[in-house]
């Protein structure tokens, strides 16, 4: 039911945004000035009801509000275009329509599927409708039935009969063959409603055939799942909905500007016949006015010269005058000078309406209303009274014949209806399209007076036959005439309806094409996926290196070029995870060595202090001193390497902060190598230190650069051969202070240079030249060094050639760099 009522949504909602026009007829009356609110309305309700049945695993609230959406739609259209007009057809649809679908969700029918029951149920409504009242059918759709509508009527309750008595039994050979003959009834009422142009209620028609074909030929429900549906549901409503969201905004605005044009073309026309029919009358008065004041036809009024008296009138009578007729009469109607043109125009005239004005006028120009001759002929006159002077008074009357002014061709396009009418009793003057006259205006009968007694307007109105009408009005100045010119919208919007036709056309098509693509490329996806599938089955087995050929240039193919990159880095980083494993295993071991290397004298000497204590026997004081001061070496050893440790720990996890203060950096070079003399005896005068004469002052850490310090020169001592010296300078040098220490040891191979200060690192011939330490004073030192701002190199020209550690630390930078 929510595929149904989703491809019924689309179908109104589809036909009221891009073709509102046609919802013009008497029944929609209520609904056409929301139409395309209401039309938007159905748009938004079935997409999101499409959205929630093609992506089911989105929140149960958006298919919820898709048929909230829906059903709201529904509601207002069935109340104002079907209970209040009492149109029969949708009276029973649509609250069928809404029940079903709310009964489908419901946890007894969930999964069921409802859709063969509801078109059973309508085709027996329409069957009973068609039977009992059948002019209803007649009057509003489906006329071209006309007597068979009982038969048809008849035909639908077979049908649907046959279709609910095989649901209930389950028996799907009658299924089908009630569901193939309501199919072909609902296809019959489509056609006919098609050929009558009822676009809205053709589309309805045709879902309902469609969804009897789907039902007749689909046994099972499709399984709608895996890479090719879920491609086919992207590239469907990728494809198929901007189409149709652009197309009905186009429409809109094209739909708007039409609009506009139209009304601007309207009110253009209906001011061209207003100036044109203004510049009549004032040619006519001016004629006229101009002839009544005349010395010469006045002298003839006086002196009762008829000759005279007939020049004017033939004058105003002539072929390039404006007048089709001109007479003149005297004080009391009788006629002085008959017309030429017409001369049956001979009597006396007291009684006519526009006498007895132009005796009340004084001199002033008069339009009488239209009225007939005594020949039958419609004519509207101009009267002015002219005063000889010697009590003689005359009226001068010029007659414009309506049909005429009827044959007149408008200044208006031909589509347009042209209507003059006297707004004093609402005669029809001129009507461009039967040419009647001196009848009521249908102008009037259409809006009625009130809407056009304002002095220009536009509205819009429906005819007796349904058509929707732009309708203009104006009044001409200096009259008692109103112009009103109509336009039929939907002969104005029908290029509108035909490029919302192609765009709704073009949408069927993408989607069709959507379809047949999806396959293709669901396969060709589908199969890139599962070769990436059985990649990641085989991703990180030791024995064998999965590969996935990566073709293309579309999102599959950077996901296999990016498998294939992840496999690599997954291999490098095995390798290096082995390699890190080495390293620790080394490091424990080495560590292990280093930490038991001083614990074992300190143990030994700590056993011999208590046997000889324990055995009586004097310890004098030098060898007490001597064995402490054992103990105090390997306590200063395990505290370097703990320290060591510590400092790499803090490193690694972010720890590692300098506390600077102002200090002399020559008094602390001269502390450290001092220090490590004391304590290197067998070093005295092979470790020489440069230093300047005066102090170098700046902000560092004092406790950092004496580890920096004590680190450097240890190493130095440690890998140089007894005898051999080590220089320690101290200089400043642009602006840094620069510290070099330098050896004659066992240097350092090329290829081990880039890593000297990694963690943990010993260079080959370090470890073959055992000298003790982890691998952690370099590391140590170069983060000294670099976080006071510096820099620390290394430089040795191969083994067996020395080494030279060089550190700049700049005294300005010290502060920001802490």
């Amino acid at each position: 039911m929510e595929w149904f009522a989703a491809a019924f949504g689309l179908v109104v909602g589809t036909t009221m945004v891009f073709v509102p026009y046609e919802f013009g007829a008497a029944i929609f009356q209520l609904i056409y000035p929301y139409v395309r609110p209401l039309g938007s309305l159905f748009l938004a309700g079935s997409v999101t009801m499409i959205a929630s049945l093609l992506y089911p695993t989105w929140p149960g609230i958006v298919g919820w509000l898709g048929r909230a959406l829906f059903l709201g739609a529904v509601a207002f259209y069935w109340w104002a275009a079907t209970v209040l007009p009492r149109g029969a057809t949708g009276l029973v649809l649509y609250p069928l329509l809404a029940g079903f679908l709310l009964l489908e969700r419901a946890p007894r029918f969930q999964g069921r599927g409802l859709l063969s029951a509801f078109i059973a149920c309508v085709a027996l409504s329409f069957g009973g409708l068609m039977i009992l009242a059948p002019s209803s059918f007649i009057r509003y759709s489906l006329t071209a039935f006309g007597p068979f509508i009982r038969l048809l009527g008849g035909a639908f309750l077979v049908t649907g009969a046959l279709l609910a008595l095989g649901l209930w039994l389950q028996r799907p050979r009658a299924c089908r063959i009630g569901m193939g003959g309501v199919g072909v009834l609902f296809l019959n009422m489509a056609l006919a409603l098609g050929a009558r142009g009822s676009w809205a209620g053709m589309g309805v028609y045709a879902v309902l055939t469609l969804s009897c074909a789907v039902l007749l030929v689909t046994r099972e429900p499709p399984t709608l799942s895996g890479v090719r549906w879920r491609l086919f549901r992207g590239m469907a409503l990728a494809s198929v909905l901007p189409i149709l969201g652009v197309g009905a905004v186009t429409s809109y605005l094209a739909q708007r500007a039409l609009e506009q044009e139209l009304r601007d073309k309207a009110r253009q026309a209906v001011t061209a016949e207003t100036a044109w029919l203004e510049q009549t009358v004032t040619l006519a008065r001016s004629l006229l006015r101009a002839q009544s004041r005349n010395a010469g036809f006045i002298a003839s009024v006086r002196t009762g010269n008829r000759e005279g008296m007939r020049e004017t009138v033939e004058l105003l009578e002539s072929e390039v005058g404006l007048f089709d007729a001109a007479w003149l009469l005297d004080s009391a109607g009788e006629t002085l000078v008959p017309s030429v043109r017409l001369n049956r125009i001979v009597g006396n005239f007291a009684k006519r309406d526009y006498f007895q004005d132009a005796l009340k006028a004084g001199d002033e120009v008069l339009l009488s209303r239209p009225f007939l001759t005594r020949a039958g002929l419609p004519f509207v006159v101009f009267t002015v009274p002219v005063d000889a002077g010697n009590g003689t008074r005359v009226v001068l009357v010029g007659g414009l014949s309506l049909r005429r002014l009827g044959l007149q061709p408008t200044l208006a396009s031909r589509s347009y209806h042209v209507e003059l009418f006297d707004r004093r009793d609402g005669t029809l003057l001129r009507e461009t399209d039967r040419g009647d006259v001196l009848t009521r205006a249908p102008s009037l009968e259409l809006l009625g007076e009130e809407a056009l007694a304002g002095a220009e307007g536009m509205s819009e109105a429906l005819d007796a036959s349904g058509r929707r009408l732009l309708v203009a009005h104006t009044q001409v100045d200096g009259t008692p005439w109103t112009v009103v010119v109509t336009a039929r919208l939907r002969e104005a919007f029908a290029p509108v309806t035909r490029m919302g036709a192609w765009v709704v056309a073009i949408a069927v098509l993408a989607g069709a094409i959507a379809l047949l693509l999806s396959r293709w490329a669901g396969r060709d996806v589908a199969q890139r996926l599962e070769s990436l599938r059985d990649g990641f089955a085989t991703l990180g087995t030791p024995a064998q290196e999965q590969r996935v050929l990566a073709e293309g240039d579309d999102e599959v193919a950077q996901l296999a070029s990016g498998f294939n990159e992840m496999a690599a880095r997954i291999d490098r980083t095995q390798k290096e995870l082995r390699e890190a494993i080495a390293i620790r295993d080394q490091f424990l071991s080495m560590a292990s060595h280093e930490l038991r290397t001083p614990l074992t004298p300190l143990k030994a000497t700590l056993e011999l202090l208590i046997r000889q204590l324990g055995g009586g026997q004097a310890v004098g004081p030098e060898r007490q001193r001597e064995a402490f001061a054992r103990m105090n070496r390997q306590v200063d050893r395990l505290t370097r390497l703990i320290g060591d440790m510590l400092d790499v720990s803090r490193l690694q996890s972010g720890r590692f902060a300098l506390t600077v203060a102002p200090m002399d950096l020559v008094a602390l070079a001269r502390e450290v190598v001092e220090r490590i003399q004391s304590t290197r005896p067998e070093r005295q005068g092979l470790l020489s230190l440069d230093v300047p004469a005066g102090s170098l002052v700046g902000r560092w850490d004092e406790q950092r650069l004496d580890q920096l310090f004590t680190n450097l020169v240890e190493n130095a001592l440690r890998y140089s051969p007894p005898g051999t010296p080590v220089a320690v300078r101290v200089r400043e040098e642009d602006g840094q202070v620069r510290l070099d220490v330098e050896d004659r040891g066992i240097g350092i191979p090329r290829e081990s240079l880039s890593q000297l200060f990694t963690p943990f690192f010993r260079a080959r011939n370090a470890t073959e030249h055992y000298a003790g330490g982890l691998g952690l004073g370099l590391a140590i030192c170069r983060e000294i060094v670099e976080r006071h701002g510096g820099r620390i190199d290394v430089r040795s020209d191969g083994p067996g050639q020395g080494t030279c550690f060089t550190a700049w630390l700049p005294r300005a930078a010290v502060a920001d760099a802490a």
